[in-house]
This record gives structure tokens, sequence and C-alpha cells, in this order.
């Protein structure tokens, strides 16, 4: 692989890869607010702590990925069956999410530190 091949992988895996692991972050660290915040009566309470023990634990392999990404340069990537596997369980956090929403149409979900549009309750 040439100098300039390299150079375009690791520019690739930086336009891509760097925002992707900023939403994963954000979206783990909001999923673990709802599950340990928010009143969630719907949810079996064995099957809430398993969740927010599965988002924890994806929480922990962001990190690892992330340091591995930014100590290479970013010239490392992650593994496309991980990124699979937090996309599937942010699905489920999503599903929670969507089901608090419908059970709580008046409740005050918004967050300081995530833009209207991401935290807004439409009406």
């Amino acid at each position: 692989m040439s100098d300039a091949d390299a150079s375009d992988i690791s520019g690739l895996l930086k336009d891509i890869l760097g925002p992707l692991l900023e939403d994963f972050k954000y979206w783990f660290a909001r999923s673990v607010r709802l599950l340990e915040e928010r009143q969630l009566d719907f949810l079996d309470p064995s099957d809430r702590q398993r969740l927010l023990a599965e988002v924890k634990q994806a929480q922990a392999e962001l990190q690892s990925a992330e340091l591995l990404y930014n100590l290479s340069d970013n010239k490392v990537g992650v593994d496309p069956l991980l990124v699979t596997k937090w996309h599937r369980l942010l699905m489920r956090c999503a599903e929670v999410g969507y089901r608090y929403r419908q059970l709580n149409p008046n409740a005050d979900i918004a967050r300081p530190d995530a833009p209207p549009s991401l935290d807004s309750n439409p009406q």
C-alpha cells in the first residue's frame, strides 16, 4: 500500500469513523440516563438492569475502540461486527425511549447537552 493510499484511508476513517464514534458515545450516555433516571414501569426490572449492563459494557468497548483509534492517528478502524452490535443495542434502547414517550407525552425529557432537534417532544 502506498503512502497516498494509507493517507486516503486515514482520511476516510477520520471523516466517517470519528463522528460515528462520537454519535455512539452520545446515544449510549443518553440511554444510560434513560435507564437510570426514568420511571419505566413497562420494563421488567431484571430486563432493565440487563439492558443497562449491556449499554455500560458497550460504553467500555467504545472507549477502548476510541482510544486505539486516537492513538493510531486515525489509522485503526473498528470491527464492523462490533459496530453492528452497538447499533442493535441502541435500537433496543430507542424502543424503550419511544415507549416511554408514548406513555409520558408531557414528560420533560429535554437535556441541556442535546441539540433541540434530538430532544424535542413534537406535539
